[in-house]
């Protein structure tokens, strides 16, 4: 469920979902080298994820949902962004039948995965376009 709050002035909405570390990790970095907020980052995920419609170019749904078993390489990630943002997400989970959690677990693999590789996967993947 979506939780409500202000921040500057303007609504904000919240969710949680799980992840795992390396990734929260890789985000926070990803935040930081461009000069971001933790938040504004998960604001351009969203607007970015949104616009591009990943999910409907093949992109599979991820599990955003607390493993069975207690995991240290997993975390719980509160994504705060604005609240025309959050209810266009919460639309995007009831058109496909997912869980909240799990779109904005699909949202961060894909801003941290397929939008800003991480530098292992962008060589990974240039030499096997080389092949």
């Amino acid at each position: 469920m979506l939780t409500a709050s202000l921040f500057n002035g303007m609504p904000y909405a919240g969710e949680s979902t799980m992840i795992p570390l390396k990734m929260h990790l890789y985000i926070q970095a990803l935040a930081f080298v461009q000069g971001m907020t933790l938040r504004a980052a998960h604001e351009d995920c969203a607007t970015r994820f949104l616009a591009e419609k990943a999910w409907e170019k093949g992109l599979r749904w991820r599990d955003g949902h607390p493993p069975a078993v207690s995991d240290p390489e997993w975390v719980e990630v509160h994504v705060r962004i604005p609240c025309d943002l959050a209810d266009n997400l919460a639309e995007v989970s009831r058109r496909n039948g997912v869980g909240l959690p799990d779109v904005l677990y699909t949202m961060l693999y894909w801003y941290s995965w397929i939008l800003y590789p991480p530098l292992h996967e962008q060589e990974r993947r240039k030499a096997r376009e080389e092949r």
